[in-house]
């Protein structure tokens, strides 16, 4: 089957909105993917789930899929990372139990008003994310939402790692720069 399908083609379809290609492709790599998950995760619900949540990830960033130069490695990093979110998660949420148990259920709480200035500083972060160049974030998305390694990241692009590196030097930059505008009180364009 591989032969008959084009991956390339059917990543522009997809970028395009096309639910159908998006579907073929769904058919086309589900198992490969559910096989590969449930080495991570024993439960078959849980793998079901984490693999919607990676379908439903690629359907969100379909504008970026025409850039993917390897859509095995890639589709593979992006299972294998938010399966150990998952794991992550889940293993944070059995600690937090614990310690409510120990605590009697209270913990302390940030104030109304740290957690409004860590909502707006998140809001400015965001709009420097999104003003940077386009291979620029999506290399920084890449490695910071989907934890991959700059090698990871470089093989799937088919640049070079020290691409990788220089994008994420500059991604860093212009966010602190930003961040440090909007501590000295300057108006975020």
């Amino acid at each position: 089957m591989e032969g008959t399908i084009n991956i390339r083609s059917l990543f522009k379809q997809i970028a395009n909105d096309d639910p159908r290609a998006f579907q073929l492709f769904f058919d086309y790599t589900y198992m490969k993917l559910y096989r590969y998950t449930s080495y991570f995760l024993v439960e078959k619900g849980v793998c079901k789930d984490v693999i919607s949540d990676v379908y439903l990830y690629l359907w969100q960033n379909r504008k970026q899929l025409p850039e993917i130069q390897n859509y095995e490695n890639y589709l593979f990093i992006c299972a294998r990372n938010h399966a150990l979110k998952y794991k992550s998660e889940s293993d944070k949420y059995q600690k937090i139990r614990l310690e409510d148990a120990d605590l009697g259920g209270l913990s302390e709480k940030s104030t109304p008003e740290q957690e409004i200035l860590d909502n707006e500083l998140k809001k400015i972060i965001e709009l420097a994310i999104n003003s940077l160049p386009e291979k620029c974030r999506l290399i920084f998305f890449m490695v910071r939402e989907e934890n991959m390694t700059y090698k990871e990241v470089a093989q799937i692009l088919s640049i070079s790692d020290r691409t990788v590196h220089a994008q994420m030097c500059i991604a860093i930059r212009k966010i602190g720069i930003v961040i440090q505008e909007y501590r000295a009180g300057k108006k975020i364009k």
